[in-house]
């Protein structure tokens, strides 16, 4: 039985352990964890889909964090869709494209 944490790890050294039906809310991250991919022990499955840990070296701290608490709110309010009752998603401004990037990398 595969864990229900994942420890994401930024390009500085920061690690972040998130469930994993809350990373899972970015196909790229749900890809990497996927055991399905042939089975756990074969060779189609990624690493990270064995240890449970995922290396993003381009992506810094401050922005994995952030990207974090994205993919929390995405899994809470999951079930909304475009209701009112689904508050707004606030971030520095500062950290637009950083944000971005991780963004295009993560498919999220």
């Amino acid at each position: 039985m595969a864990s229900p944490f994942v420890r994401l790890v930024s390009g500085d050294g920061f690690s972040f352990v998130v469930a994993t039906e809350v990373a899972e809310q970015s196909p790229t991250l749900k890809s990497m964890l996927d055991t399905t991919r042939g089975g756990v022990d074969s060779d189609v499955a990624f690493a990270e889909a064995l240890t449970r840990q995922i290396r993003l070296p381009e992506i810094r701290g401050r922005a994995l964090e952030k990207v974090c608490e994205y993919l929390f709110f995405k899994y809470r309010f999951a079930d909304e869709g475009a209701s009112d009752r689904v508050p707004e998603f606030d971030f520095d401004v500062e950290m637009s494209l950083e944000l971005l990037m991780a963004a295009d990398y993560l498919d999220c």
